[in-house]
């Protein structure tokens, strides 16, 4: 499971370092799509390739990754809500493809959660 999950995260690494500059560089948007992309899903996907590869896991590394998990979900979800709804432009299931990954991951960092408080 870990070699996995390692392997997706660096995977979701690229991608949002990908997003992050064509995102920077695009016409359109709003300032929080932008913040999303540029910020959230990159400082995301970095604190769970330290997580994944650290030997000492500590409960705060732990609490942050899961934090900045689910505020990249749920503002995915939100954007592609807004898309959809004809809000902004855009393909609805785009940011989507942007949750796979911290969808994955975040039943892993909640057991690693349980875990550190026995």
């Amino acid at each position: 499971m870990t070699t996995l999950l390692r392997a997706l995260a660096v995977s979701q690494m690229a991608i949002a370092l990908l997003a992050a500059m064509v995102g920077s560089f695009a016409d359109g948007g709003q300032w929080w799509d932008r913040l999303v992309l540029t910020v959230i899903h990159p400082v995301a996907a970095f604190l769970l390739l330290v997580l994944i590869w650290s030997s000492k896991r500590s409960r705060g590394l732990v609490v942050a990754t899961m934090v900045l998990l689910a505020f990249n979900i749920l503002s995915d979800v939100a954007l592609a809500l807004s898309i959809g709804l004809g809000e902004v432009r855009g393909d609805w299931w785009l940011p989507l493809v942007f949750s796979i990954v911290p969808i994955i991951a975040f039943p892993y960092c909640s057991s690693l959660l349980h875990r550190n408080e026995r």
